[in-house]
């Protein structure tokens, strides 16, 4: 049997988790969570091969979030993929300087998206 790789996927919005699964299933495993707060708590005991982000949550943001991961030593190399619906060039900007591994814009094209998701994990491995 055919080992999948593992996306988190962090999003405050059930219709963006929804579509994420529509997109990324049965190809990958996919988790899903609606805050970075239950993300780190995931990843406490869970491995995961790539992590979707969105940006703008409540309590923490992706940013902040993306700052805590990069500080655990076995998540500093995983590759994170921010997908978020601000196109403003001020966050584009930030999000490109940030420890991210790429930047979407929603909605995302879901052939985007996989060939996104397999370029990064090409490159990671």
């Amino acid at each position: 049997m055919e080992n999948k790789r593992i996306i988190l996927a962090i999003d405050d919005n059930a219709v963006q988790l929804r579509l994420f699964k529509e997109m990324l299933v049965p190809r990958y495993d996919l988790r899903a969570v609606k805050a970075a707060s239950e993300a780190l708590n995931f990843l406490n005991s869970n491995e995961v091969d790539l992590i979707l982000l969105d940006i703008e949550m409540p309590n923490i943001s992706g940013f902040e979030f993306l700052d805590d991961i990069r500080k655990i030593p076995s998540y500093i190399s995983v590759p994170i993929i921010i997908v978020s619906g601000n196109n403003t060039e001020e966050f584009l900007n930030r999000a490109r300087k940030s420890s991210a591994a790429d930047v979407l814009t929603k909605p995302v094209n879901p052939n985007v998206l996989v060939s996104t998701i397999e370029k990064t994990l090409t490159l990671k491995t």
